[in-house]
Order: structure tokens, then C-alpha cells, then sequence
């Protein structure tokens, strides 16, 4: 699969073609700030803008609310859609986080996060990306305040029907790929112990509409090897041994790891307290039981991964389809890190709710070109880096931040994306492996100085409007 964000058009122009705020001027004011943001990413906004009077346009768009968030989101997400065709699956990661802006309490709008003292956004983000893991980019994404009135609720979690609580947002999520994706596509939609609700295995879905999700509840079901799921899986024939590379996090390094397999057919009752119970009927699905066999690093934990899935696993390779597909979910985890890390977006000096939520839309393009970028290399390295870069973007690194003669056809992807990697720290020595997207972001505004430099010296108009 191949995608083509850069080229002679701005890649942020390509990206945001079905833009509609109702006037030219706010289309092309949004593209202008995602390419700037894109340029400097974690740069303060006067920064990033680079002059006063594009420092003003900014934040007047920013104020303004014709210069509506959800618009440039469903823009994003339709060139996301675009990006799936000719696919045969897709993977739709699901994942909510927290902006925090509790040290900034003038901020109006916004809402509690884990206690009363901390104060800011929640996102609950869906991530696409290809089964080889390429993002592809943010198909659904909803923004919002929690009123305090909902902190203390827990209690009464039993009492009131899924809709009326956040959890709702998981199913809302799969309603929103089957409107957006197309048809013909099959779509796994992963989720962690989070996304453990039955009512998500329960809900009517269109085919090809498959779940797979990490449990974190020992439900009731109908099980030959057992009453309870734990019990189930614990009991289940052992499928195989397989050897996965599971991928670094922040609790980890990346390894190799050797899985014992346990695979059985079971169906989930209703829960007992379940306010519609009686219309409620048991749900067929597979579990896969997977658990780290053998020593593993000091300080590390053995894989042991309980997943439930929609998708009928019969074999050992269906079973490692399931793992491999639920590895790519720290990927969305991943995305959240670069939106708040690389990005920045805590750190954003703005008076409102709605302010940052327009902000959070326009970086979460900035975000996903980062994470495709750095995946892009990996997975499709043979790639031309003009599927990244646009033109005198690759020329100027290959002349200024290489300091080269400049290649007679534009270099490869892989080799482009370690280039500039290398200007944000990345040594590139035999056994650093790929760089990482911190390396790359930190590259990013180096490229983007060098850039600015080349136009200039080839008397290239830099201005948008």
C-alpha cells in the first residue's frame, strides 16, 4: 500500500482539499498553520509562525468560530478514508486520553480529569493504520469537557444505561467507521481492557465489522471448559508455540518473545445486572490466550495477553493474526505521546476550551504526518521521499543539512527520514535499529530552517495569503 502525501502541492493543501469553513481565506489559513505547526513541531505558536503578522492570523483563527474543529477533522478524515482504497483490512485503533492543563486554571471550559485538582480535556481517539502498522491517519475523534458532577459516579455505573456514560464512546466509535469506511473493506477495530464492555461485543455491526479487545472482566459464558472466561481460557487446548517481536514502550525495550497459545469458541452471557437483561441474548466469540513462556529482561513483565475477538480463530495462524493485530494497538498510545510530547500541546497559551479543541484538531494533523513519516521508512523504505517531503523540502536537506551534491532523482524515504533524524540526535550506528519519531520531530525544525534558507537562495516566494 502507498500514499503519496507530499509532492508538488503542498502536502497540507492535498490533505485538507475537502476543507469547507465558508470562506477561501479560513481554508487557506488553517492549511497555512498546519504547515507551519508541521514545520516546528513543539514550537510555540508565535514560533512556529515565524512572523507577527502570521502570529495574529493564527490566533485570530483560533478565536474565531466559523473556524469550526469538527471541519477540519472530518477534512483529515476523509483523506484518511482515501488512504484505505484498495485495501483488504484495515485496523481502527481506539484509545482516550487526557490533555492536562491544570496549571494554567484561567483557561475557561474545561473539565475534570482523574480527581477535582486537575483540570483539562479528554480525546478519544481512533487511529487507522494498515495491518503492516502504517498510519493512515485519524479517522473519528471527540473532544470534551467532563462536568465535575460526573466524578463519584462509579457507584452507580449499574444503574444507568451505556449511553449515558463515557464508555458509550467505544461504541460510538465503531458506528462512525461503518458511515465512514467503505463497505467492501473489512475493518478490525482493537481496544484495550478499556474496551472490555459488553454491550460493545453486543451492539449490531455490519459485516466485516470485526472487535478485538484485551479483557479485563472474568465474565460469565458458555463454555465446554468452563463457566467463568478465565476459567475457559486457562482450560483451552494449546494451539502452538510462536515467536512475535513485541514492540518497545516506555516500560520496555523492544524484543523478541516466545508465546504459548491457547485458543477457544465460548459465548459471553449478559451480565447479571445488565439494565436490559431479559432482552439481552449470549454473544459468540473467540478467546486467544497467549502468555510469555521462558525468561524475560530484568524489570520486564512476561507478555500475557487474554483477547477477546468477534473473528472465528480456528488455527494457530488465525490466532497469531489476532496477536499480531492487537500489538499495532500501543500505536494510537503512540499518536497521543507525539500529540503531547512532540507537539505539545499542554503547553499551548490559550484562553479557552474551544480555542484548544480548534488548536487540538489542526495538530492532530501535524501529529499523524509525524507518526506516518517515521513508520512510513520502516515499512515502505524503497519508497521515494517525495511521499513525505515536499520538493524543495528533500532538496534542501540533501544541500544544506547533508551538505551533498544533490541526488540526480529524489532518495529513498528510509534514507531521507535518517537524514533528517540525524539532525535531531539520531546516530544512525549498526545497532541503533530505525529512528524513533522524538529523534524526527526534534529533525523536523532543523529541516524546516534549512528549507526557509534554501527558498530564499532560489528567490522562492514564501508566502500564502
Amino acid at each position: 500500500m502507498t500514499s503519496d502525501v507530499g509532492g508538488m502541492v503542498g502536502w497540507a493543501e492535498v490533505e485538507m482539499q475537502t476543507l469547507d469553513l465558508g470562506d477561501p481565506r479560513r481554508n487557506r489559513r488553517v492549511i497555512r498553520m498546519i504547515e507551519q505547526f508541521s514545520a516546528s513541531p513543539g514550537a510555540s505558536i508565535p514560533k512556529a509562525c515565524g512572523s507577527l503578522a502570521d502570529s495574529k492570523a493564527s490566533y485570530r483563527a483560533l478565536a474565531s468560530p466559523e473556524v469550526r474543529a469538527e471541519e477540519i477533522r472530518r477534512a483529515h478524515s476523509q483523506a484518511t478514508v482515501e488512504r484505505t482504497r484498495g485495501l483488504k483490512r484495515a485496523l481502527l485503533l481506539q484509545d482516550t486520553s487526557s490533555v492536562d492543563f491544570s496549571t494554567r486554571p484561567g483557561i475557561e471550559g474545561l473539565g475534570t480529569l482523574e480527581n477535582r485538582r486537575l483540570r483539562g480535556l479528554l480525546l478519544h481517539s481512533g487511529l487507522v493504520v494498515t495491518p503492516e502498522g502504517l498510519p493512515l491517519g485519524i479517522l473519528h475523534q471527540q473532544v470534551w469537557a467532563r462536568p465535575e458532577a460526573e466524578l463519584g459516579k462509579k457507584h452507580t455505573r449499574r444503574e444507568r444505561p451505556i449511553e449515558e456514560k463515557e464508555s458509550f464512546r467505544w461504541l460510538e466509535m465503531v458506528d462512525a467507521a461503518e458511515s465512514l469506511l467503505p463497505q467492501e473493506l473489512e475493518v478490525w477495530v482493537i481496544g484495550d481492557r478499556e474496551a472490555d464492555i459488553y454491550d460493545l461485543f453486543a451492539m449490531l455491526r455490519r459485516p466485516m465489522m470485526e472487535l478485538v479487545v484485551r479483557v479485563t472482566q472474568n465474565r460469565r459464558v458458555e463454555s465446554e471448559h468452563g463457566k467463568t472466561l478465565h476459567e475457559a481460557a486457562e482450560r483451552a487446548p494449546v494451539l502452538g508455540k510462536v515467536k512475535v517481536a513485541v514492540p518497545r514502550s516506555r516500560k520496555r525495550k523492544k524484543r523478541e518473545a516466545k508465546l504459548e497459545v491457547r485458543v477457544c469458541s465460548l459465548e459471553l452471557e449478559p451480565p447479571l445486572h445488565h439494565l436490559d437483561r431479559k432482552d439481552c441474548s449470549a454473544v459468540p466469540v473467540s478467546v486467544v490466550r497467549v502468555r510469555e513462556i521462558g525468561t524475560t529482561p530484568d524489570g520486564e513483565e512476561p507478555v500475557d495477553w487474554m483477547i477477546l475477538t468477534t473473528v472465528p480463530v480456528q488455527s494457530l495462524a488465525q490466532a497469531l493474526e489476532i496477536i499480531e493485530a492487537y500489538a499495532q494497538r500501543w500505536k494510537v498510545e503512540r499518536y497521543h505521546y507525539v500529540l503531547k510530547s512532540g507537539c505539545r500541546i499542554e503547553d499551548l497559551q490559550l484562553e479557552s476550551a474551544d480555542r484548544i479543541e480548534r488548536a487540538l484538531a489542526i495538530y492532530n494533523v501535524v501529529a499523524w504526518r509525524l507518526l506516518y513519516t517515521t513508520y512510513v521508512a520502516r515499512i515502505e523504505p524503497d519508497l521515494p521521499c517525495t511521499a513525505v517531503l515536499e520538493d524543495d523540502e528533500w532538496r534542501a536537506l540533501f544541500i544544506v543539512g547533508a551538505a551533498r551534491a544533490l541526488p540526480e532523482k529524489p532518495p529513498s524515504v528510509r534514507e531521507a527520514v535518517r537524514t533528517i533524524a540525524k539532525l535531531g540526535g539520531f546516530l544512525g550506528r549498526k545497532g541503533d535499529g530505525e529512528p524513533g519519531v522524538q529523534a524526527l520531530w526534534t529533525g523536523m525544525r532543523r529541516l524546516m530552517d534549512f528549507t526557509l534558507a534554501f527558498r530564499r537562495l532560489q528567490g522562492l516566494d514564501t508566502t500564502c495569503g
